[in-house]
């Protein structure tokens, strides 16, 4: 349990970190604009995403890459990153006991 609520939180921190890149590069260049989830991936490791394409592709089918993995890499990143963490968060909340008296 305690795995989950560290992945979620490192999830967290991590859309939160895309998120202040955005904001540092809109300041640079003077236009905003979220970091694609592909763009991210590619910057990080290239050769990875693209041996996903092609073993997806190749061995289970251009359909699956074409309409569900190519709309998650065009979403922005921070919003991938976002969601699970927030999920894992409250799927591993401590709860409180309820004190009948």
């Amino acid at each position: 349990m305690w795995l989950f609520r560290a992945l979620g939180w490192i999830l967290l921190f991590s859309s939160l970190a895309v998120l202040v890149g955005d904001g540092i590069t809109s300041l640079q260049t003077g236009t905003f604009r979220f970091v694609a989830a592909g763009e991210l991936w590619y910057r990080l490791d290239a050769g990875s995403l693209n041996l996903l394409q092609s073993v997806i592709q190749r061995y289970i089918s251009a359909w699956i890459w074409d309409n569900a993995f190519v709309p998650v890499l065009l979403a922005p990143a921070f919003v991938i990153l976002l969601v699970p963490g927030i999920l894992l968060l409250l799927v591993t909340r401590k709860r409180r006991r309820q004190k009948f008296f």
